[in-house]
This record gives structure tokens, C-alpha cells and sequence, in this order.
């Protein structure tokens, strides 16, 4: 086995063992190499530091608990394993440039200093230029779905209530023999939920500009605003990568941050192809992904995408 797919297999050991002692030697241990070849042959093959790339992955974590939980600071410091709320606050904000607490109650998301996990083995999604796109307040009309999640569940679950939408949407107009529209919108919205402190609840909407009376449809009313848009073209499969990399590398990197009230937006375009009679018969999709957010300097805006 080479270097780079002994690397590989260890990430994903490590993604799924974050909140258990993960110190160099447990590292090494489970890895098979001496901690001094082990460090040498991560820095190599990925460029960064093994116990700083842990770190920084664990306090990705912390932040999105932080924002998405309401779990107290002192148990998110024992999650991800640190010894004290002082070591825990002295560590993220070397990362995050700001206490916890403060980062908890802020009334925007600064996404600055949240870190991707290293995919070595999958095929680099290069994502285009976004585009700044200023957007009416607009009624739509839709269906939604709720679920209840934890962390490492959100996009797998968003998964399955879009597909199970599509699913039902496209046997739908099959059945009926009408065109698809040329755009189907979604809405997502993540809550911290009132029952379990672990958890999100998770509202997916999907919804169109016009009222087609399909069975359960409500007025959505989207408030509008400054939005952050991403094109996506490319498989089904790769979408969740996609909506990672946006989240956890391009974000943070663009120094913008998110409007924590408001909803991000799918905008899946329809080419009227008549070969799709359900949800597997879809191999390329277009969206554009938008996220709602603030910025602290002029941007160029572009036309309305909806």
C-alpha cells in the first residue's frame, strides 16, 4: 500500500474517532508506523501538521456545535476531548479569533477559520466564481419536510428529504404527462431543536414561483436579501461534497459571513428532458447553491438569479 492511500485510510479513521483520544501515540499505534515516521509521512503526503490538523478539525466541530447547538461550552470541551473550558477557550479562539461564548451569541456567522477534512482520494471539486446576487422578498409555493439530526447527520438526511421530494415530484408529472418547470427552488433552514440539546431540526422546502395545486402546497414567503451563489453541474453523488466544500473551504476564504435567519436556497434548473421519469433517472444536475449573507465592504452584485 502507498504512502498516500496509508494517509487516506488513517483520515477517515481519525474523521470518525474525533471526540476519542487521539494523541500521537494512539494515532500511531492504530496506524501501525513509529509516531516520528507517522508525523513525517503525513506532513508529506498532505503538507500539514498531524496533531494541528486534528486539532483544527476538532475545533471545526466545537464551532459548528457552538452555532447549531444548544449543548453548554463546557460539554463541547469535553467532546472534543479537551482537558479544561480555559484550554478549550484558549485554543479556539487562536482558530476563531474570538471566545466561545461570543461566537455562540453573535448575531452573524463569521465562517472564517473552519477547516475541511483532507479527501485524498476523491477527485478535487473545483468550484467556479460565485456571484453576489441581491434577491426580492418573494412568495413561493411548496412542500416541507422536518427531521431531527445530529452533526454528522445534516447532510445525509437533507439527502434523503430531497430525494424523497423529487421522488414523489417527478412520478408526479409522469403520471400526469405535464413538463417540468424550468426551476424547482428549495429552502433549507437549520434550528437548534427544543427537545435534545445534540441536535438541529431540519426544514427542507421544496417549491416553485407558481401555485400548481399539487396536494399540500403552502405559500412560502422568502424574505430576500443578499445571497452568495455557487453553480453546481455535476452528478447527484458529488453534491454533498460539493455543498462541504462551499461550507468548509470556499466560505471561510472569502471572508463573508451568513445570515444565520434566513434560508439557503437551491435553484435546480429543468433542460426538459423527457428521459427522467423519477429521482434515479437523474445523472447531471444544475443548481445554483445560494447562501444568505452580510459583507462589511462593496460587491459587485449581479442580476437576480430567480
Amino acid at each position: 500500500m502507498n504512502q498516500v492511500s496509508i494517509i487516506s485510510d488513517l483520515i477517515v479513521w481519525i474523521e470518525k474517532n474525533l471526540e476519542q483520544p487521539l494523541s500521537i501515540d494512539n494515532v500511531a499505534q492504530k496506524s501501525g508506523y513509529s509516531k516520528w515516521h507517522l508525523q513525517r509521512m503525513f506532513k508529506e503526503v498532505t503538507g500539514q501538521v498531524l496533531g494541528t490538523y486534528i486539532r483544527h478539525r476538532r475545533l471545526t466541530y466545537a464551532a459548528l456545535s457552538l452555532r447549531m447547538t444548544s449543548k453548554p461550552i463546557l460539554d463541547i470541551a469535553m467532546q472534543y476531548r479537551f482537558d479544561s473550558q480555559q484550554t478549550f477557550t484558549r485554543s479556539f479562539k487562536k482558530q476563531f479569533n474570538e471566545t466561545p461564548a461570543s461566537y455562540r451569541r453573535g448575531e452573524f456567522w463569521d465562517p472564517t477559520g473552519l477547516t475541511p477534512a483532507i479527501e485524498l482520494n476523491k477527485n478535487r471539486l473545483f468550484l467556479p466564481e460565485p456571484k453576489f446576487v441581491n434577491m426580492p422578498k418573494q412568495t413561493f409555493w411548496g412542500i416541507s419536510y422536518k427531521n431531527n439530526c445530529n452533526l454528522s447527520q445534516i447532510l445525509d438526511e437533507e439527502n434523503k428529504l430531497r430525494s424523497q421530494f423529487f421522488q414523489n415530484y417527478l412520478s408526479h408529472y409522469a403520471h400526469n404527462s405535464d413538463s417540468l418547470p424550468d426551476k424547482i427552488f428549495a429552502f433549507s433552514r437549520i434550528l437548534k431543536s427544543k427537545d435534545n440539546a445534540n441536535e438541529q431540526e431540519l426544514l427542507y422546502t421544496i417549491a416553485l414561483d407558481h401555485n400548481n395545486n399539487l396536494e399540500y402546497i403552502e405559500p412560502i414567503v422568502n424574505e430576500g436579501g443578499l445571497y452568495l451563489c455557487f453553480k453546481y453541474i455535476g452528478s447527484l453523488e458529488n453534491f454533498s461534497d460539493f455543498i462541504s466544500q462551499v461550507h468548509l473551504a470556499a466560505m471561510p476564504a472569502l471572508k463573508v459571513r451568513l445570515r444565520t435567519s434566513s434560508c439557503l436556497i437551491e435553484i435546480h434548473h429543468n433542460h426538459h428532458d423527457d428521459t427522467i421519469k423519477c429521482f434515479k433517472d437523474i445523472h447531471t444536475m444544475e443548481c445554483d447553491y445560494c447562501v444568505p449573507v452580510v459583507v462589511d465592504d462593496e460587491v459587485n452584485i449581479q442580476s437576480n438569479l430567480l
